[in-house]
């Protein structure tokens, strides 16, 4: 069975730069990512909400690859260090002796890609995972079209294939005003962005410049119900409530959309953590559970570390992203 001295698992801004560092310092490294994935798996919401709005554009394997490396420049600098990276790897195990398991010859990570599975022995791993997005129900909310913020930025700056034309932002903090200019400079109208609280939860020049565009900003409302046909969402209708969270009859207000793109938060992706049995804490500020670390990243099991939205996330990261670089850094 092979071995690496650090395994790295997710290829975005922390897991990058946590190969980076420890590559610097003469660490043997392999850092994996899922992506790119079959636009097969893409059309189930494998691994992020995609809402059936990825387009045939990149249709052969080896096209993906290219627009995945191109969109991440920090890939090339792994590189060049020397990292070795594997991409379209998933990970579908974590195994280390515990009281369940007593036979193994070291902590192992289970991988697959394309073509084969395989075991894969480390001494130190990071997991950088990153979050998923955080969803929420209304009437139609099943129809395509509903998709998640972190899947729309995925399909624009990874795969250059957000097939969506007019889209409707739920959620007015940094994560859905970024998302919103965001789709706008890549030529995607945004009908209006939507939220439930009184106020405009994100930076207000965000917002300030989303209204310059023309795109309404519609506070203390909601979206009641995504109407359409042949399964696909045609329109969206809000409904501005009361203090008491309660819909206001009369307020009713039709907008044209062929996409809701639900920006209310994210979720750290700890289930790679949770299997090695590293200690876990519910902490709904960052986004719900998440791993208990020490200022140097690592987790209550002594290899392993966190680096990134999966050790937590928060609006701030959205605009920050030295925070995540740093977390990396750190791990690595």
């Amino acid at each position: 069975m092979e071995s690496r001295q650090l395994v790295v698992v997710g290829a975005g801004i922390s897991g990058t730069a946590a190969a980076i560092e420890a590559a610097k310092a003469g660490v043997q490294v392999t850092l994996i990512d899922e992506n790119p994935v079959p636009t097969s798996l893409a059309g189930l919401n494998i691994p992020l909400f995609y809402g059936q709005r990825f387009t045939d554009a990149p249709h052969n394997e080896a096209e993906i690859v290219r627009t995945t490396r191109s969109a991440n420049e920090a890939l090339t600098e792994a590189e060049e260090a020397g990292v070795d990276i594997q991409l379209g790897t998933c990970v579908w195990g974590a195994f280390r002796n515990s009281e369940n398991s007593r036979g193994l010859d070291g902590p192992q990570i289970g991988l697959s890609d394309y073509e084969r599975s395989w075991m894969l022995k480390f001494e130190r791993l990071i997991v950088a995972t990153g979050a998923r997005d955080l969803s929420i129900g209304f009437r139609g909310w099943e129809l395509a079209g509903t998709m998640g913020a972190n899947g729309a930025y995925s399909l624009m700056d990874r795969y250059k294939a957000l097939s969506s034309e007019r889209v409707v932002v739920l959620g007015s903090g940094d994560l859905g005003l970024n998302t919103a200019i965001m789709a706008m400079d890549s030529g995607v109208e945004i009908a209006a962005v939507v939220d439930v609280s009184p106020t405009v939860q994100g930076d207000v020049a965000l917002a300030a410049a989303l209204q310059d565009r023309g795109v309404g900003v519609y506070t203390s409302h909601t979206i009641s119900e995504a109407k359409g046909k042949d399964c696909e969402i045609q329109c969206v209708e809000l409904v501005k409530i009361d203090d008491n969270a309660e819909p206001i009859a009369g307020t009713e207000k039709l907008i044209s959309t062929d996409t809701v793109c639900l920006a209310i938060g994210l979720v750290p992706n700890v289930e790679l953590l949770s299997l090695l049995g590293c200690e876990l804490a519910f902490r709904s500020e960052l986004g719900g559970h998440l791993p208990i670390h020490d200022e140097w990243m690592r987790t209550s099991v002594d290899n392993v570390f966190v680096a990134g939205d999966a050790a937590g996330f928060h609006d701030g990261m959205v605009l920050d992203r030295e925070i995540a670089r740093d977390q990396g850094r750190l791990a690595g």
